[in-house]
């Protein structure tokens, strides 16, 4: 995979967050403060599900969808 170019995106970074804090059920509310925020991250960790959903979510931003598999089509 094409982890620099990933990494280097901005976009890349909205999305993952973006689908971390949906799939983890953070709601604005829980962004108010620093504390809450880890909170809500370490109730990711307890809850199984959340933390499925997490990982599915993370899959889903990474790979992309136009190949076969986990790969990406190399760019000559």
């Amino acid at each position: 995979m094409e982890f620099k170019s990933r990494f280097k995106n901005p976009y890349f970074w909205l999305g993952l967050g973006g689908i971390i804090f949906s799939a983890a059920g953070v709601d604005f509310k829980t962004l108010t403060s620093w504390n809450l925020l880890g909170s809500a991250f370490f109730d990711i960790l307890e809850n199984p599900v959340s933390l499925v959903a997490v990982i599915a979510g993370v899959i889903g931003v990474f790979v992309d969808p136009s190949t076969k598999g986990l790969k990406d089509n190399k760019i000559n």
